[in-house]
């Protein structure tokens, strides 16, 4: 058995080759480049994301010359576009999950909030889904009847396969989806002017969905899809988080923490998203959702501002010496949902220099995590260990300044594509009805542990001072 597993991200899009004992036989990787401006505005054009998943997928298939028994696809979750039901083109740009452009159309329906969050588990924010149909719909008035406007791993599957579909993980995040039921719910589309009938058809995490038949990839001809699920609680099922209180963070473009609390819904009191984890022939999961929007993308800015030269200089950065970082360059997402916030540094004096500065925003980012932990615990949730996974967690000092803050081991995840891993190993469980979550259990194990050094007092009075180094970037007009 081999299965392709294609992880179609923000920066990118991943594919890795696996055999039948989950080891990587071959990886591709094609990189894409989000448009940000200052309205708002983040967007990419669909045509290069479904070049970027041909370039990946063919860097697997050249020169290979084994079986490939499924597919499997996971997406960057929130990141939206219209296009054409009869012909496939695509209508306008791909609005990102970061795209804050929705946010007085949220403002707006705030007196929906309370229900909203009831069904869904989601608090009205440009982040999600529906937000951005509205918007999409009228800054494009003129669509086409023949067009849909949906999520990308819709667009993506059908270029695929042809099937109009999107699993239940992914439209757990659109603010149309009763946690409940697992299902559209017009009351919940009223508000957003949107018809369900219009929605793509919800499938499961571990379903067949169809068989490839794009006539860009000839040699994948009537393989199966066999697995699609929205990327963060990929990265939950490759981490094995699968019992109550069990946590990663994945350290990508954003932050994004994930608590699993097992087959229970819990509506946060203290500011977080609940969402659907998977819905999969053995299991239905949910999990408390934090996210942290700017985590490698503040590594980009300092790069592209000569803070830092290489990522290898951010293990080599002096302490922070009072400097103080919250780096919400693309607002604040929970638990205070403020896409109006920006970063702010504070704490420079006339010893400090640009080192100190890049020092401060590293620390930020851990800071920015540590809330969200702290928001879970007042959820009642008890988390004793951090699992993370992606390309920032290869910093030994951001992960200290992780454990240390938490006050938690941070267990760094093995593999460098925890996502992809995640949707392969459910299109396994597809195509191998005896494979359990029990014997995927089995592969997990970390390649690091962090433990705290900092006292508990240490945490608290850092914290404290970096959420009063927040609060200016919320002091402003909403």
């Amino acid at each position: 058995m081999s299965i392709l597993a294609i992880d179609q991200g923000t920066s990118g899009t991943k594919a890795i080759l696996l055999d039948e004992n989950f080891v990587v036989i071959k990886k591709g990787y094609a990189p894409l480049d989000t448009e940000h401006n200052q309205s708002g505005a983040a967007q990419i054009s669909a045509d290069l994301i479904w070049q970027s998943v041909l370039d990946a997928i063919g860097q697997i298939l050249t020169g290979a010359n084994q079986k490939i028994d499924a597919i499997a696809l996971a997406n960057q979750g929130e990141s939206i576009l219209a296009w054409d039901k009869d012909t496939g083109q695509v209508l306008t740009p791909v609005i990102i999950w970061q795209d804050s452009r929705s946010a007085s159309l949220c403002e707006s329906r705030k007196e929906h909030s309370e229900f909203v969050l009831s069904k869904t588990g989601l608090t009205i924010d440009p982040y999600f889904v529906a937000p951005k149909i509205t918007w999409l719909k009228q800054n494009y008035p003129l669509l086409p009847k023949s067009a849909v406007i949906t999520t990308t791993d819709t667009y993506l599957i059908y270029k695929l396969t042809g099937e109009f579909v999107t699993d239940k993980a992914t439209a757990s995040r659109s603010l149309l989806f009763d946690l409940e039921s697992l299902s559209w719910q017009q009351q919940l589309a009223d508000i957003w002017g949107i018809d369900i009938s219009t929605l793509p058809k919800l499938v499961d995490n571990d379903q067949i969905i169809g068989q490839v038949n794009a006539k860009e990839l000839p040699a994948l001809k009537a393989t199966p899809l066999a697995a699609a699920i929205v990327d963060q609680p990929a990265a939950l099922f490759a981490q094995n988080c699968f019992t109550l209180g069990q946590a990663k963070c994945t350290f990508g473009t954003g932050a994004f923490l994930l608590t699993n609390i097992s087959d229970q819904i819990k509506i946060s009191k203290n500011g977080l998203a609940t969402s659907l984890a998977w819905q999969i022939k053995q299991s239905t999961n949910y999990y408390l959702d934090g996210q942290v929007f700017t985590a490698a993308s503040c590594v980009d800015w300092l790069l592209e501002n000569k803070f830092i030269n290489n990522l290898s200089e951010i293990d080599q950065l002096p302490d922070a010496n009072g400097v103080i970082a919250c780096p919400s360059f693309a607002g604040i997402g929970a638990p205070l949902w403020r896409p109006d916030a920006t970063a702010s540094i504070m704490g420079l004096g006339l010893n400090h220099n640009k080192s100190h500065i890049a020092s401060a925003i590293i620390d930020g980012i851990a800071a920015a995590v540590a809330d969200l932990l702290s928001a879970v615990k007042s959820d009642g949730v008890a988390i004793t260990t951090l699992r993370v996974d992606g390309g920032l967690t290869q910093s030994a000092k951001l992960m200290q300044m992780q454990a240390d803050l938490a006050q938690i081991p941070v267990e760094q995840y093995a593999h460098p594509d925890a996502t992809a891993m995640g949707v392969a190993y459910l299109a396994a469980m597809a195509i191998n009805p005896k494979l359990s979550i029990a014997d995927i259990g089995k592969k997990w194990q970390p390649a690091k542990v962090y433990l705290p050094k900092w006292s508990q007092d240490q945490s608290h009075n850092y914290l404290s001072r970096w959420r009063s180094v927040q609060r200016v970037s919320l002091d402003r007009e909403k």
